[in-house]
């Protein structure tokens, strides 16, 4: 299953992790804020990845940004409470006060675990 389970962000490209969303488990993925406890997914659940990389000018947020601690767990994303990612293209209205506000523009794009390789490359067309 190539089911995005976990991700990795540098600068605008992102790296995401495929299996089987629901299942998988890393140290300490129950423990909010996610940025400061949560390892990556185990290698025992991985069985691939793909990386995206988003244009310079697109703005690319993930949870903890805008956040001193974000109140979010690895835990809440692989439930799909909160996207891992959420994308505001260049054309928008530009969205400089973190996750918190990009998540909620009209347009932004919220890519959750459990989307495919696929629906994200659709979704960012």
């Amino acid at each position: 299953m190539n089911e995005i389970i976990d991700f990795e962000v540098r600068g605008n490209v992102v790296r995401f992790f495929t299996g089987r969303n629901g299942e998988q488990w890393g140290d300490d993925w129950n423990d909010a804020p996610y940025e400061y406890n949560a390892g990556r997914a185990y290698e025992e659940f991985v069985t691939g990845h793909f990386d995206v990389p988003f244009p310079f000018n697109w703005g690319v947020y993930q949870p903890s940004d805008g956040e001193m601690n974000s109140p979010y767990s690895k835990e809440h994303m692989r439930a799909r409470q909160v996207p891992c990612i959420v994308v505001i293209r260049a054309d928008a209205v530009p969205c400089d006060y973190g996750f918190r506000s990009a998540v909620v523009m009209d347009g932004a794009i919220r890519i959750y675990f459990g989307d495919t390789e696929e629906k994200v490359r659709e979704m960012i067309r």
